[in-house]
């Protein structure tokens, strides 16, 4: 199995009380489905980073909202990782055998679940997506 190419958003917020939860209800409305999630703070500023399923619809209903300072696209991939002990140092392994440095991943699964799915973002893109990952 190979990591898959995908398109995420990241977007630069004020952090107040209830901002994230404007953004997640504003792509809700337009049936946006958000795939993976994000938010990264620091005292005035949070960056939130999501796949979703339509990023250019989500682009749309972001810009104009207000809400964020900006809307950036970022190449990402996902990888399929199985819920299971070592897991994730097996893929990440991979990367480092390959000579990529991951730069930032976000993942998480319940107890119940066979697999997650890990957003990276790589120093090289191209490379990465080359690998083949164990299921």
């Amino acid at each position: 199995m190979r990591a898959i190419a995908a398109e995420q958003l990241s977007v630069f917020l004020e952090n107040r009380r209830g901002i994230v939860a404007d953004i997640c209800a504003a792509l809700t409305e337009r049936e946006i489905h958000i795939r993976g999630l994000t938010v990264l703070d620091t005292h005035d500023i949070s960056t939130l980073r999501m796949v979703v399923d339509n990023p250019e619809l989500a682009k749309d209903v972001l810009g104009p909202m207000g809400k964020g300072a900006a809307v950036m696209s970022v190449p990402v991939i996902t990888v399929k990782i199985s819920n299971k002990h070592g897991a994730f140092a097996r893929v990440t392994r991979k990367f480092a055998d390959a000579g990529i440095n991951i730069e930032y991943v976000y993942a998480t699964v319940g107890p119940e679940a066979e697999h997650t799915v890990g957003v990276f973002r790589v120093s090289d893109q191209e490379a990465a997506l080359q690998i083949e990952f164990d299921d």
